[in-house]
């Protein structure tokens, strides 16, 4: 009879013991080091300009175009570009002086950065003060050269310096101190301008055509 009466106790024993069992979740992850180049709406940059070179030619005025991008990254960087393709328009170092009939050429079309501005409040070392440093390769830094008799000797470099080969332009240390790629304050905002003197080249093509040139950008880790 007692043996009968202290199963039931056990039971329970055992039952409230079921009670108190520990399960554990382990959450487990890593941060990418990450790189971003957006346009001014934060989408993908369209490579492509659709900016129009053609303009009356005139006496030393120079057609000039200017796109801005948006840099951002978790590690140090550099930024290069590339001519990837060119329609109508030929490879070449620039026009000079002599008597035989002249084509426009990527060595017409100087090519560089114009303007960095890095007071974004979540940029490292930036700010309204920014004490931050980033480093324009040489020959990249965008200048409107003067035409000297009709003609321009860039200063600077072209789109002929960076067909064939990924060349970089820019680079610094780590530009994003937090947020994400809609934030509107972590980023360097990058300004590439491109510009030409018009001249009296042979037209691009009789029939009304235009020239297409596409610049391809990459940003990545500095080291790679």
């Amino acid at each position: 009879m007692k043996t009968v009466r202290f199963m039931p106790l056990v039971a329970i024993v055992l039952a409230a013991q079921g009670l108190v069992w520990g399960q554990t979740i382990t959450y487990t992850g890593t941060v990418p080091t990450t790189f971003s180049i957006l346009d001014t709406s934060n989408n993908a940059v369209a490579l492509t300009d659709s900016s129009n070179f053609a303009t009356a030619i005139g006496s030393g005025a120079i057609k000039e175009t200017t796109q801005s991008v948006r840099l951002r990254s978790n590690a140090a960087y550099k930024l290069s570009a590339q001519v990837t393709s060119h329609t109508h328009i030929a490879d070449g170092t620039g026009a000079t002086a002599g008597t035989t009939a002249e084509a426009i050429t990527l060595g017409d079309i100087g090519f560089g950065i114009s303007n960095i501005d890095s007071s974004g409040l979540s940029v490292v070392g930036g700010g309204g003060v920014p004490t931050r440093t980033d480093t324009t390769a040489t020959g990249f830094a965008y200048a409107s050269a003067t035409p000297s008799d009709g003609r321009i000797a860039w200063t600077t470099k072209t789109l002929h310096d960076i067909l064939g080969s990924s060349t970089q332009m820019l680079s610094g240390d780590r530009i994003s101190a937090s947020g994400d790629n809609g934030s509107d304050d972590n980023f360097l905002l990058v300004s590439l301008t491109a510009g030409y003197l018009p001249q009296y080249f042979t037209p691009t093509d009789i029939s009304g055509g235009t020239f297409t040139v596409v610049v391809t950008l990459t940003v990545a880790a500095s080291g790679s």
